[in-house]
């Protein structure tokens, strides 16, 4: 049975008007990577599909088929056809593929996408520079066919089986695009639907797919869970050395700060509530999903404020073991409560 595992971009932070996210940028270690050699090229499967006619459909089928392999069925099963009855569908197949390539608004966002992704030079050079760095600090990593897709709207980033990354060129358009407009996303749930988000977003679903699943597994602490959401933020923060601390967690520049800022306060207010150590579904819900804002919290509060509060207990754990801990160890050899006694986090009160 083929695995599936996703992430829905749509579901992103707060935008601020006036605030540029990538006017900041902290560059982490960076070690060397000349000697690791390889390529990713961004197979079009959009463009591909649109490409069908009714003359020769057959000899295209065979030719996406084989160029494509089960990803090919897959796509066709759960964006085109839907569900459908059981038996021979290839009378469905055409139909539904014609109808679906022929539809005016399929149509017209594939025209956007076009437009906003002529030239993807750039997005294969930063998903080759982000898997480069995977394999320094996995080197038995596999590195996975790259398929562009257009999800309508479904999905930005995603995993299909074990060999192919899926990425949805439609939902990285750029914020305040009227194709999003005009589909009624939020204004404030366009923040991460820029280009810039594509490597990013396509290493999280990496993790996902080999350290842990794309949701937190209910059942442990919240404290645990953030530890956890951590983990993935430090996995990132070294996977994309050179982009922004924002960009990691998915903040504005502003909202970055904010968090710097009072990082003393976020920590007393979860340990005042009482809740670091209960396990609460509506609390893990409210501190480690994505959202405009943190309830209970100032305004400036983003949302997923358990996941910044979490990467800085992982980099303090680091810290503490003076960094002669892999990242590979530190993901796979070390749970929450070690990490947590380790680390012994406890931030400083600000001072102004």
């Amino acid at each position: 049975m083929k695995i599936l595992k996703l992430i829905t971009t749509v579901l992103v932070l707060i935008l601020l008007s006036g605030c540029n996210l990538f006017n900041k940028s902290k560059s982490r270690e960076k070690p060397d990577v000349s000697g690791i050699h390889l390529d990713v090229q961004l197979l079009r499967f959009d463009q591909d599909l649109c490409d069908f006619n009714t003359k020769d459909y057959q000899q295209q089928l065979a030719a996406m088929q084989t160029k494509y392999g089960p990803f090919f069925n897959f796509y066709i099963e759960h964006f085109v056809i839907g569900p459908h009855p059981a038996g021979d569908s290839t009378p469905v197949e055409h139909d539904a593929i014609m109808k679906f390539i022929s539809d005016s608004y399929i149509k017209g966002l594939q025209d956007s996408i076009n437009f906003h992704f002529k030239d993807a030079r750039d997005v294969e050079q930063d998903l080759a520079q982000s898997f480069k760095y995977y394999k320094y600090y996995f080197p038995k990593a596999m590195v996975p066919k790259v398929v562009a897709v257009n999800s309508a709207f479904a999905l930005g980033a995603f995993t299909y089986d074990k060999d192919v990354l899926g990425i949805g060129l439609d939902l990285y358009m750029g914020p305040n695009n009227v194709d999003y407009d005009s589909a009624g996303i939020y204004k404030y749930l366009q923040h991460k639907m820029r280009r810039e988000y594509i490597a990013r977003n396509a290493m999280e679903v990496i993790y996902n797919l080999n350290f842990g699943a794309a949701d937190m597994e209910r059942g442990e602490t919240l404290i645990e869970g953030m530890v956890e959401k951590g983990k993935k933020m430090y996995f990132l923060s070294y996977i994309l050395p050179d982009a922004p601390d924002s960009l990691i967690v998915g903040y504005t520049d502003a909202q970055t700060k904010w968090c710097q800022a009072n990082e003393y306060e976020i920590w007393k207010f979860l340990n005042d509530k009482d809740m670091l150590y209960k396990n609460n579904y509506m609390d893990q819900k409210r501190y480690l999903d994505e959202g405009p804002n943190t309830p209970g919290m100032p305004a400036g509060a983003p949302g997923n404020i358990g996941s910044w509060i979490g990467l800085q207990i992982v980099n303090k754990f680091m810290k503490e073991t003076g960094h002669k801990i892999s990242m590979a160890d530190m993901i796979t050899g070390y749970d929450a409560k070690a990490i947590l006694k380790k680390a012994k986090y406890r931030p400083a009160k600000s001072v102004f």
